[in-house]
């Protein structure tokens, strides 16, 4: 069973900056692992717009 809450835990305890790069690691946004979408969720908490 994944936990998600620690996901979101790890997540949150990243910096902007490192958020931004694991975000650029993600292959496939359309099915992200669970730590995958931790980070895009906590990008969204952030307000925090991947760069293009």
């Amino acid at each position: 069973m994944h936990d998600y809450l620690k996901d979101a835990a790890e997540a949150a305890d990243l910096s902007d900056a490192k958020l931004i790069a694991l975000y650029d690691q993600i292959r496939n946004r359309d099915h992200p692992t669970g730590f995958e979408q931790a980070v895009l969720d906590e990008m969204e908490r952030r307000h925090l717009m991947p760069p293009r």
